[in-house]
């Protein structure tokens, strides 16, 4: 099976996990509570619902060539499954670490408005500087990363967020992507529009599934599913991937 014959396999396998990923929606029977959103479940379904976002996402990109793009959004699933996963690990305790978190960084944003909004003047001044007192018991609070997310969830993936964190940014490898050698006439070219090797397309579709089926198992764990649509999921994730290894 040539690249190409890989690459379509792949993205049907994409297309239908994210239909695995809207069947647990119709499988959810979440009551409310009086945490509202900020219940654990709730929580999950909508990391849930960030994932499958992110996964139609990447999909729209990889059929426009936009490989790149596509691996940033794929990194997000994998902090989707850190979050997800820290969830099921510590239940309340993580919920409380986000609440924190959330309100550590408003309040940094707030600072930054002091600092250079000139026009912020009056009452709206007034209420800012109001808000910040009444909650100023989290101008120490620990804010959350990716890293150490991972490490609380547990999982071993960090490396795979690493390595599609590398086409996020510039660098010297990542721009070379849209260099033009010179021609035999010495004028060289740039191409804003390179082509995308169907190798590296099935590379970000394997490292993407691998962090949705994290979400998927991690928000089935909370609601109390058995997960074996997931698990049937995972068993072909396998199998394609020993096939893709096969590429050349």
């Amino acid at each position: 099976m040539n690249g190409s014959d890989i690459r379509t396999r792949w993205l049907d396998f994409a297309a239908r996990l994210r239909n695995v990923g809207l069947s647990i929606f119709s499988r959810s029977k979440v009551t409310v509570t009086d945490q509202g959103s900020a219940d654990v479940r709730v929580l999950g379904l909508m990391l849930l619902a960030r994932t499958l976002s992110n996964l139609r996402a990447a999909l729209h990109l990889v059929d426009g060539s936009f490989i790149v793009e596509a691996k940033v959004i794929a990194r997000c699933c994998f902090e989707n499954s850190y979050w997800v996963g820290a969830l099921v690990k510590e239940g309340d305790k993580f919920r409380s670490a986000m609440l924190h978190h959330e309100m550590k960084h408003k309040r940094m944003r707030a600072k930054t408005l002091f600092a250079t909004a000139e026009g912020l003047k009056g009452d709206m001044r007034d209420k800012l500087r109001g808000w910040m007192k009444e909650h100023e018991q989290y101008e120490e609070s620990p804010t959350l990363d990716p890293k150490g997310i991972c490490e609380r969830a547990e999982n071993e993936s960090y490396m795979f967020y690493q390595y599609l964190s590398w086409d996020a940014h510039p660098s010297i490898e990542t721009l070379n992507r849209y260099y033009v050698a010179p021609d035999s006439e010495e004028v060289l070219g740039l191409d804003v529009n390179p082509a995308v090797r169907s190798t590296e397309v099935v590379e970000m579709l394997n490292l993407m599934c691998l962090a949705v089926l994290g979400v998927f198992f991690g928000v089935g764990d909370l609601l109390g599913h058995d997960n074996a649509q997931t698990g049937a999921m995972a068993a072909e994730y396998r199998e394609l991937t020993a096939l893709s290894a096969t590429m050349t």
